[in-house]
């Protein structure tokens, strides 16, 4: 029975350390490696190919940490290529993954922007909206997820490196002896190499004190990372607005021919505009908005002896632009837009009238025209999401037949704006 005993104790004694080991290891973390070409690939916890991002994709829906993330690939304003993975406002839990030689965790609502170098390296990770992202760096003890990117030269390099993958099909994990050589390569007597991703890792993974919109103020010159933009973009800009004198050209009705206010002048008193844009950049240095608002002036009597009374002249317009700029470290950014489109003009006139002749010109009435437009001006970006704007704008419209009522019908000549705003950039 002590034999017996004795025995029982031995196995026991000898599982429990098997029984402890298989209780510690818990399934790895999901891993997102950066190709040499640029490339996405996410690895299960088993090292095998879970999901490949191309890269220059546009935008692709992927499985990350049981959480359905959107990747797309762009550019920021310094003309670098950036990568943003983001979670969904519908997720309620965030993504933990590793990346690199950190674990990257994503709440729900937030993104992670990595920017590359021209060699496809990581330069730079941080948080979309800044500072809701978390990185913990990963123990140089404990071992390293499956990753297909260049091993550092104090680690252990396999025989045989796996070489890029073209397409998912191709993607080979790390072998198994390859993972333990990197756990288990000896680390006491060498050297920690630079790593220049250690000092900006523990700087985002503190909290910052500047967050909330319009995000931090920034400093001129900007340092690379603050030059990175968003690539949506609402602009409201405002100001002064000037018409030059137009012509009445034709008057069709009652005493259309005889009217003397045909080839008449009209002039225009300094008014206001207010417009909008929507845009997007497509590149750092190009992209597309459309444009519509509001202005008004009204048209006063001093002009080839005319008595005008409560008159006014509206117009709006809506049209779609190419828009350009020229990104620097300044924070004054210039662009310059060429806008085509549509033109909505409003003529409301109380009397136009002349000395000795009791013919009276009024009614209202609105057309709907051809527009252009060209608008130059400089942005200034004070916060990370918000700049101030002074622009110019040369605006026009072909010439508009309004039918006032009592069935007359008036056609002005084209209307030529110019426009001096100052407004505010919001991106997004």
């Amino acid at each position: 029975m002590r034999r017996l005993i004795a025995t029982t104790c031995c196995i026991v004694s000898a599982l429990l350390p098997f029984g402890s080991l298989s209780h510690g290891v818990s399934s790895a973390p999901t891993n997102l490696s950066l190709q040499e070409d640029g490339s996405l690939v996410v690895f299960d916890a088993k090292g095998g190919v879970a999901e490949f991002v191309k890269q220059g994709t546009p935008r692709q829906s992927i499985q990350l940490d049981g959480q359905s993330c959107n990747v797309s690939f762009g550019f920021n304003s310094a003309g670098k290529q950036t990568i943003l993975v983001s979670l969904p406002p519908s997720a309620t839990a965030p993504a933990v993954f590793l990346l690199g030689e950190s674990q990257v965790t994503i709440p729900p609502k937030a993104g992670l922007r990595i920017t590359l170098n021209e060699s496809h390296k990581i330069e730079k990770m941080d948080g979309a909206p800044a500072g809701t992202v978390q990185f913990q760096k990963i123990s140089s003890q404990a071992p390293m997820a499956p990753t297909m990117t260049p091993l550092p030269p104090t680690q252990a390099t396999p025989a045989s490196a796996p070489a890029p993958i073209p397409t998912p099909s191709e993607v080979a994990a790390p072998t198994t002896s390859s993972a333990q050589a990197e756990a288990s390569a000896p680390i006491a007597n060498s050297a920690p190499a630079a790593d220049p991703m250690v000092g900006q890792m523990s700087a985002m993974s503190q909290p910052s004190t500047e967050l909330g919109w319009p995000g931090k103020l920034l400093q001129s010159p900007l340092s690379e990372p603050q030059m990175d933009e968003d690539y949506f973009y609402v602009r409201t800009e405002g100001g002064a607005r000037f018409v030059s004198s137009m012509n009445i050209v034709n008057i069709v009705g009652p005493n259309g021919p005889s009217n003397p206010a045909i080839q008449k002048e009209i002039a225009f008193s300094t008014g206001y505009r207010q417009d909008i844009d929507i845009g997007v950049w497509l590149t750092p240095w190009f992209g597309l908005a459309i444009e519509t608002g509001f202005a008004l002036n009204a048209i006063r009597g001093n002009t080839q002896n005319m008595n005008v009374s409560s008159s006014t002249y509206w117009s709006v317009p809506i049209m779609a632009q190419l828009c350009f700029q020229y990104p620097n470290d300044t924070g004054f950014i210039p662009y310059l837009n060429f806008g085509f489109g549509g033109g909505w003009n409003y003529f409301n006139i109380g009397s136009i009238t002349y000395p000795g002749n009791f013919t009276t010109l009024s009614g209202a009435g609105n057309d709907m025209n051809n527009a252009y437009q060209i608008a130059a001006g400089v942005r200034w970006r004070i916060w990370e999401q918000m700049g101030i704007t002074l622009a110019y704008k040369f605006y026009g419209t072909s010439q508009p037949t309004v039918d006032m009522g009592d069935n007359q019908q008036v056609t002005f000549g084209s209307p030529v704006t110019n426009s001096i705003e100052l407004g505010g950039h919001f991106t997004f």
